[in-house]
This record gives structure tokens, C-alpha cells and sequence, in this order.
């Protein structure tokens, strides 16, 4: 497998896309020239993220508008009532073809793209769509040259290091601000595990275990009883209440169509990498002009800037292993109405996560509130891959931007955490965290005053960063000082290492320039 390789760049200022203002938005940045899904997995749960080949991490303590990363557990995802107004919406679309008049006069700008990175969402005039919107002005890359890197020359000329898929990490422990979590006491010391004792049970499962014994002792008792023939039609009635009676799920709504629907649609994955993405290419890039002139009212940008944008990507297309049947990599997730390109997901898939990149649509069809529609079935998709891979189960959403109230909508994914910049431990949103957040741009959100970052970059860590050195030779800081003597990058090289931490700085290749 190729390695991850970096150029970093170091600070960078530039005009915030949220507050408007020039100079005050602060941040981190480096050049990607290839990504192993597990290290870009660490990236984001430190606080990176990337747009095309360039990744960046804002200085919270700094900047104008801190932007902490957001994430929702799709295991524990509750629907709302809007979600499920939209969701019904879409269902009675695909039924019968007709149109809610009302709501389409009010939905002309309804919501719109998604994500992070390069595109954060933005809330609109629609009091049910959470609006996937359209702040596109993320840090930029800094215009300096950059240094060519030739992947298979650097693994010829490495035969001594191996280059593989790191084991996968197991879910971050949860810090849930407020509460104690099963596994730590009150005072958030660790409780010790006795492997003697069984597994304390939930509530839940204990409860649904004593109704089985029940109704197990009561079909004994009767098992020998006539069967009275109106009280088991009463039994029957009542389990189909029951059945109606039942709340419907995410999965639900998303599998109501009917053969007899008007219209048809169907969600289709394309990797950005294979050979099916030009095929599609003419229509997702006319979506795309259609979508930035109509929603943004931004002239379009040419082919080129929109498949550096939202095609070329660093993250390598992997399968391992015990992984989805899709693969890891970035993807595009199409949405087909009949024979016509709807819509476009932009998503990256990595061991822990599914991470929305962007999200564009048909302005035609903004009465279906596309943007948050489209948010629901990424949701959706990611509580499929969890089926078969159960450490996938996060939906992460960019970055939450409390100082900017349009972007306050991602915290509405019931349950949202947020990750300590600090500590980089994710914490549950809530209610006294937004107060909290009200009173002042900055907050370490993990409560815990002991908690640190357990991946932290120390001095004594320098010796051991992987550089990328001439002739493509991969060489540890230390043998670099021995070779050449030069110690000039020393401070760069720290502050990159704190900013990755200590297993990625000690696995990904730093180009030494």
C-alpha cells in the first residue's frame, strides 16, 4: 500500500467565510499527495480536514470563528418531526408525481449542499430542511510551488519499509459532558474491569428478558387450554395495531417505494477513482454549474476547477479485510429520479466514518428539500455499512460554527458530538454546552480538567518523524541530522507533529523540501 505524503505549509491567514471579515481566519494547512484512509481518519478526529488535496485544521484559539468538528452516531440517530415531514414528503413525490404547492413557493432557495471542508452548510428560509449549504470559502491553499512525488519511486526506493493498512482502531471513548459514562465513576476516574463477573446487562435488555419469561410461563399454563377462536382474532388484531401503532425507522421511510410508484428513485456509488466517473461526468458537472449559477448565483467554474474540487482527492481507493464491500476511499453518491441525475453526495468513506464533502442538487427540485434529504440517506447509508462493519458507524458533518448562527443547524443530527480541541475527546452537544458556547467563541469542551491528549507529540518524539528526503529515500529526523547536519527545520517539524500527533507524525512521510 502507498504512503501517506504531506508537504506542510504551516500557518495561514485568510478571509473567513463566515464572519466576512479579511485577514482573521487562522489555521494549519499542508499539501496532500496521497492519504491512507486510517491516517485521514486520525487527521479529522484531531480537527483536519480536506478540500481536494489540501487539508487544513483552524486555529480555535485565534481565529475569528472557531470551528469545531461535529459527528452523529448513527446507531443512536432520533428522527425529528421536520425529518420526517421531508422524508413523507419524498414518499408521496415518488407516489403519485405531485407537487406541495405551498411548500414549493416557499422552498426556491430550500436547502442546499453539505458539508465541510469546502463547502459548510448553511440554513435557509425553509423551517424544515437544515439547510446543506452553500459558505464556500474555506482556508486556500497557499500558491507556492509544489514539489513532485513520484508514489512508486518512493516504495522502490524503500524496500525496507513496509507500507501497509494500519490495524484498525476501536471507537474513541465518549465523553459525555454532564454525565458519567458505564465505564468511568462520577469523579471520571476509569472503573477497573473484572473479567470473573459477567457483563452488566442494560435496562432494557433486562426488562425485555423478564417479559419473555412471562410470556413463556403464561403459554405453558395454557398450553393444554381450547384455543377460543374470537379471542385469537382479538390477538391478531391487536398484534397488527401493534405493528401500526410502531414508530416508523430512518430505514422505513427510505424503503416505503412501491412498484407502482410514479417515480423511481435509486441511489448510486461511484467511486471518483474507477472507470464508471467519466461516464457520468457530463451530467454531475452540468448539475454542478446548474446548481452554484441558480442557488449561489455564482458564475460557474470551469471542468477543471470542478474535478479538482470535487473529484481529485489524496485518499487512496483500499479494501481490507473485514471493510465495506465498497471499499475505503471518496466516492460520489448520485441520486437518479428516473433516468435523471438529480443530485450529488460527495462523500469520503474511512474506517470510522462516512464524511460528507459536499452536496449540490437540481434547483427544480428544491421543494423536496434536497439538502436535508440527502443528509438522511447518507445517515441511512452509513447504518447499512454498520451491518457489516460495526466500528463504522459515525456520520461526521465538517465543522460546527457556534459563532455563526446559520451554521448552528448540523447540531440538530440528535445525537451530535463535538471534539475537544484539546484534548481531541468528542463530547456529547448539549444544551448547556450551547449556553456555554453563547458566552464565549472559545470553550475546551471536555470538562474533565485530568483529560489530555492521549496522542500527544512530545520533543522526544522528533527523533522518529518519517521525512521524504531527495531521491525519494524515506529517512527518520534523526538520520536526517546524521546525513546532513542541518537542523533548520526543527520548530516546523515540532509543530507539525503536534498538530497530527504522535502515530501519524511517526507514520506519514514528510516532505522535506
Amino acid at each position: 500500500m502507498e504512503p501517506t505524503i504531506i508537504n506542510y505549509y504551516g500557518k495561514q491567514t485568510s478571509r473567513c467565510g463566515y464572519c466576512k471579515n479579511v485577514e482573521c481566519s487562522n489555521s494549519h494547512g499542508m499539501h496532500a499527495y496521497n492519504l491512507a484512509p486510517q491516517d485521514y481518519q486520525d487527521l479529522i478526529d484531531r480537527g483536519w480536514r480536506r478540500s481536494g488535496h489540501y487539508c487544513y485544521k483552524p486555529n480555535n484559539k485565534n481565529t475569528c470563528c472557531p470551528c469545531y468538528a461535529i459527528r452523529c452516531d448513527t446507531n443512536e440517530f432520533k428522527l425529528s418531526k421536520s425529518h420526517k415531514k421531508i422524508l413523507k414528503r419524498m414518499t408521496n413525490f415518488l407516489r403519485d408525481g405531485k407537487k406541495n404547492k405551498t411548500e414549493e413557493s416557499t422552498n426556491t432557495s430550500s436547502s442546499a449542499t453539505t458539508s465541510q471542508t469546502s463547502s459548510e452548510q448553511v440554513q435557509n428560509n425553509d423551517p424544515d430542511d437544515i439547510g446543506r449549504g452553500s459558505i464556500r470559502e474555506e482556508p486556500q491553499a497557499p500558491n507556492v510551488a509544489i514539489r513532485e512525488v513520484n508514489m512508486e519511486a518512493v516504495v522502490k526506493a524503500n524496500p525496507q519499509q513496509t507500507f501497509s493498512i494500519p490495524e484498525q482502531k476501536k471507537s474513541s471513548e465518549v465523553l459525555i459532558v454532564g454525565a458519567s459514562a458505564n465505564s468511568s465513576s462520577l469523579d471520571g476516574s476509569k472503573k477497573s474491569f473484572d473479567e470473573s463477573k459477567p457483563p452488566c446487562k442494560k435496562a432494557k435488555q433486562m426488562r425485555k428478558e423478564r417479559k419473555e419469561a412471562k410470556m413463556k410461563a403464561k403459554a405453558a399454563e395454557t398450553a393444554e387450554a381450547v384455543v377460543d377462536p374470537i379471542t385469537e382474532q382479538q390477538q391478531l388484531k391487536s398484534n397488527k395495531n401493534q405493528n401500526q401503532n410502531r414508530e416508523k425507522t430512518l430505514k422505513d421511510f427510505v424503503n416505503s417505494a412501491s412498484p407502482n410508484d410514479c417515480h423511481k428513485l435509486k441511489l448510486k456509488l461511484v467511486n471518483v477513482s474507477s472507470k464508471q466517473f467519466p461516464a457520468t461526468l457530463k451530467d454531475s458537472y452540468g448539475l454542478y454549474e446548474r446548481y452554484q449559477r441558480t442557488i449561489h448565483n455564482d458564475p460557474p467554474e470551469g471542468l477543471m476547477e470542478y474535478l479538482g474540487f470535487l473529484q481529485r482527492s489524496p485518499l487512496q481507493h483500499t479494501k481490507s479485510p473485514g471493510g465495506p464491500s465498497c471499499g475505503y476511499g471518496s466516492f460520489h453518491q448520485q441520486y437518479w429520479l428516473d433516468d435523471k441525475l438529480i443530485a450529488v453526495g460527495v462523500i469520503d468513506i474511512l474506517p470510522l466514518c462516512v464524511s460528507s464533502v459536499y452536496f449540490f442538487y437540481d434547483p427544480d427540485y428544491s421543494f423536496l428539500s434536497l439538502g436535508t434529504y440527502g443528509s438522511l440517506r447518507e445517515i441511512e447509508f452509513v447504518q447499512q455499512l454498520v451491518e457489516t462493519v460495526p466500528t463504522l458507524k459515525y456520520y461526521y458533518m465538517g465543522y460546527y460554527i457556534h459563532s455563526c448562527p446559520k451554521m448552528r443547524y448540523k447540531g440538530k443530527l440528535v445525537p451530535s458530538y463535538l471534539l475537544c480541541p484539546e484534548t481531541y475527546t468528542w463530547n456529547l452537544l448539549t444544551n448547556e454546552m450551547r449556553q456555554q458556547l453563547d458566552l464565549q467563541k472559545y470553550l475546551r469542551l471536555n470538562n474533565d480538567p485530568e483529560a489530555n491528549d492521549v496522542d500527544d507529540f512530545l520533543e522526544t518524539h522528533l527523533d522518529l518523524v518519517m521525512l521524504l528526503i531527495e531521491n525519494n529515500t524515506c529517512v527518520t529526523y534523526r538520520e536526517y541530522i546524521q546525513i546532513t547536519g542541518e537542523v533548520d527545520d526543527r520548530e516546523s517539524i515540532l509543530e507539525y507533529g503536534k498538530l497530527v500527533g504522535k502515530t501519524c507524525a511517526h507514520r506519514m512521510l514528510y516532505v522535506k523540501v
